[in-house]
C-alpha cells in the first residue's frame, strides 16, 4: 500500500534547481532507455507472439512478418501492427532524442524519417518470388488482394530505407558519440568509450556477417534474413546501451554542475601531463 501511495504520489520534486533538473533530465535517459529496449526486444516479440499466440513459423526475414498470415489470418495480418508498431516507436524516439551537435541531430532526424519509410512501405513481393518460394505461394493462394498488389510496379523502398537507416546511425557512432566523452570523471578512459563506438559503428555496416553467422550456426539457413535484420537491431540497442551508460556516468544530464567540474579537471591533468613530458 505504501509503495502504490508513494508511485502515485502528486508531490512535485523540491523547489530547488539541481533536483529540478534532475527530474525533467530524466526524460533523455527515459527516451534512450526505451529505444535500447525497442531494439533488444523486437526481433523475439515478433518471433515468440507470432509463434506461440498465432500459429506462425519463424518467417524468413522480419519485413516479412508485415504479410505474416495463415489461411484464415489473410483479413487480420495480425503481427503487422506489431511489426510497424516497433519502428513507429523507434522512429519517434530518433526523432524526439535531441542529439549533442547539429549534425548528431541531423542524423538522428534523418534516421527517424527512415524508420517510418521502412514501416510505410513494406517488403516487396514478387509473382517470381512465388514460384521459388513456397511462403509466398501460399500467402498470394490465401490473400488474392496481395497477390495483385504484388503485380503493381514499385521500386525497393523499403530496402533502401533500411540500409540508409543503419548507415546513419553508424555514422552518429564513428563521427558524434564521442563528442560528450569529455565530460566523463578523470577515472574512466574516454578512449575506452572511442573504441566501444568504432566498433558499434562498424558492426552496424558488416552486421550481415554477424547474420550469416548466427543463421549457419542455428541450421536456418533458409531464414538467414531475419537474422541479418535481428543483427543491425540489436547493434541499434547495444549502441543506445552503451550511451546511456556513458551519460550516466559522466552525470551531464543529471548534474551538469559536476559534469563541467569532470571536464575540467580532465583539462586540467591533461595539461599537467603535457608539461611533464617537456620537462
Amino acid at each position: 500500500m505504501k509503495l502504490l501511495s508513494k508511485m502515485l504520489s502528486n508531490t512535485p520534486p523540491p523547489r530547488e534547481p539541481r533536483e529540478l533538473w534532475k527530474h525533467f533530465s530524466k526524460t533523455y535517459m527515459s527516451l534512450r532507455v526505451g529505444l535500447t529496449l525497442l531494439a533488444f526486444t523486437m526481433p523475439f516479440v515478433l518471433f515468440l507472439y507470432g509463434k506461440f499466440r498465432h500459429g506462425l513459423e519463424l518467417q524468413p526475414s522480419m519485413s516479412a512478418y508485415f504479410w505474416a498470415a495463415a489461411q484464415d489470418q489473410c483479413a487480420t495480418f495480425p503481427m503487422r501492427t506489431i511489426f510497424v508498431g516497433f519502428l513507429f516507436a523507434m522512429g519517434v524516439g530518433l526523432l524526439l532524442y535531441k542529439g549533442l551537435t547539429k549534425l548528431e541531430n541531423f542524423l538522428l532526424n534523418a534516421a527517424s524519417l527512415c524508420a517510418f519509410t521502412v514501416a510505410i512501405y513494406p517488403e516487396r513481393l514478387s509473382l517470381t518470388e512465388a514460384a521459388s518460394d513456397q511462403r509466398v505461394a501460399q500467402l498470394f493462394e490465401s490473400c488474392p488482394a496481395v497477390k495483385a498488389w504484388a503485380t503493381l510496379p514499385s521500386p525497393p523502398i523499403h530496402y533502401m530505407a533500411a540500409v540508409i537507416l543503419f548507415v546513419l546511425l553508424a555514422i552518429v557512432a564513428w563521427k558524434c558519440a564521442d563528442k560528450s566523452l569529455e565530460y566523463l570523471p578523470t577515472g574512466h578512459n574516454p578512449a575506452y568509450f572511442q573504441r566501444v563506438y568504432r566498433i558499434i559503428a562498424l558492426l552496424m555496416i558488416f552486421f550481415p556477417i554477424i547474420g550469416l553467422a548466427v543463421a549457419y550456426l542455428f541450421g536456418v539457413w533458409s531464414d538467414k534474413v531475419f537474422f541479418i535484420e535481428a543483427a543491425g537491431v540489436l547493434m541499434f540497442g547495444v549502441y543506445w546501451a552503451v550511451k546511456t551508460r556513458e551519460l550516466w556516468l559522466s552525470r551531464v544530464e543529471n548534474d551538469p554542475v559536476e559534469a563541467v567540474q569532470h571536464a575540467e579537471q580532465r583539462q586540467a591533468v591533461e595539461k599537467q601531463a603535457e608539461k611533464d613530458a617537456r620537462l
